[in-house]
């Protein structure tokens, strides 16, 4: 069985001939929103649970006051959206992964994530967007788990390795945003329902928008 049941009760191919087919991999906000915001980052490991629906809310903020367009906000917002259906595999987990399919000569979890990632981002019509500003997505993305470390780990630089994704020990290391906190009550207080329903606003607010409107 190479296929998932969705929130919304479709059935998404992840592999196999059916995949490949006009309805094999329907993509639909809703499950988007839904899955993200139960899916849990850093492995669970944070001090309270932290989804992927919420880092990627937190990188459409940090888009918009970087002053980013709206196309790049809602690439921000989406970047990880693939996530609902792959799941989210944690950094070092995708790296252990590829290591032992790179004896073959393929880094089979990168070649699974980008498959199904095209996908998603082609049925947003983003797949420009991506290719145009993957470096500010990813420093956005980076500066999202600099922020989340510092907040919600127990990352302590004279205790643990240093994380060379965040350029630790280097003279550019990725700072985190200054202008928010994740452990805050009113976030700590929030609920899975309640990122669900703030990442399909925000994803409603950019569609709104005229010019991404009328890009879709």
């Amino acid at each position: 069985m190479t296929w998932m049941l969705t929130a919304s009760g479709a059935e998404y191919h992840l592999a196999g001939p059916t995949a490949y087919g006009a309805c094999g991999r329907p993509v639909d906000i809703n499950d988007v929103a839904h899955h993200l915001a139960i899916v849990a980052q850093f492995n669970g490991a944070t001090s309270r649970p932290y989804s992927v629906a919420e880092h990627s809310l937190l990188c459409c903020d940090i888009a918009q006051r970087a002053g980013a367009s709206v196309f790049v906000q809602m690439a921000a917002l989406l970047h990880d959206a693939h996530e609902a259906y792959t799941n989210d595999l944690i950094s070092p987990a995708k790296q252990a992964v590829n290591s032992y399919s790179m004896a073959f000569g393929v880094g089979a979890w990168h070649a699974f994530e980008a498959e199904h990632s095209k996908g998603v981002r082609e049925h947003f019509k983003l797949l420009s967007v991506f290719a145009g500003h993957r470096e500010l997505l990813r420093s956005i993305d980076l500066q999202a788990l600099a922020t989340a470390r510092r907040d919600l780990t127990p990352y302590d630089p004279s205790r643990h390795m240093p994380w060379p994704v965040l350029g630790d020990n280097t003279l550019q290391p990725v700072a985190p945003a200054d202008w928010v906190r994740l452990d805050t009550p009113e976030r700590e207080d929030a609920t899975w329902k309640d990122w669900r329903g703030r990442f399909l606003a925000r994803f409603a607010e950019l569609q709104a928008v005229p010019c991404l409107k009328a890009h879709q």
